[in-house]
């Protein structure tokens, strides 16, 4: 019944070095072993694209082949295209919410790291945007909600870690690897470590 020790998790970049020399020192002083110290990794926060097909009940356009592309971050396009297209180049593996009559944001997305286009308000895209993105590979999403109640059900989605897709375990599986101290852990059990017969 006493705790074995800690695993600090989802730690930001900018405050590795700090839980790594103040945190981790104070901690182990107190008698509380920390046991590793996982940094964060916006793969593990990502959905898929069907993932947000369910959570939005969308209607998939186009490359539905694609739908377990994993969606790191969310960009709004509600901004005039020059702006938006300078946003649009700094994101990484996005889904684009905008407007079905936005079709200078939508083709400013489809030459960008868009792994999903959402379009609100139900509005079909016009044809050629249509056959561009099936060019390229990117699912386009329609729905019947406006952009503040599509934007509110994504970040939702983001909200809830889901680890069954294979890509997640793998990246667990490599920061467990590498940020976790499995030999403490089982010497702290009283464990002895599997040898495997060579």
């Amino acid at each position: 019944n006493r705790l074995l020790g800690v695993l600090i998790n989802d730690i930001p970049n900018e405050q590795l070095s700090m839980v790594q020399t103040t945190m981790r020192p104070f901690l182990e002083q107190q008698g509380i072993s920390v046991l590793g110290m996982l940094p964060s990794n916006e793969l593990l926060r990502s959905v898929t694209v069907r993932e947000l097909v369910s959570q939005l009940q969308a209607e998939v356009l186009c490359s539905s082949e694609r739908l377990d592309l994993m969606v790191q971050s969310l960009t709004i396009g509600a901004m005039n295209v020059n702006s938006a297209l300078e946003y649009l180049r700094k994101g990484i593996n996005m889904a684009v919410v905008t407007g079905g009559d936005r079709t200078d944001i939508q083709m400013a997305a489809l030459e960008t790291s868009t792994h999903c286009l959402i379009l609100t308000g139900h509005l079909p895209p016009q044809p050629f945007i249509l056959h561009r993105a099936e060019e390229v590979e990117i699912p386009i999403l329609s729905v019947d909600l406006d952009t503040l109640s599509t934007v509110e059900i994504i970040d939702d989605a983001f909200g809830h870690v889901r680890l069954h897709e294979p890509i997640k375990v793998q990246c667990i599986q490599q920061l467990m690897a590498e940020h976790f101290d499995f030999e403490r852990l089982t010497s702290q059990l009283g464990l002895k470590a599997a040898v495997t017969a060579g």
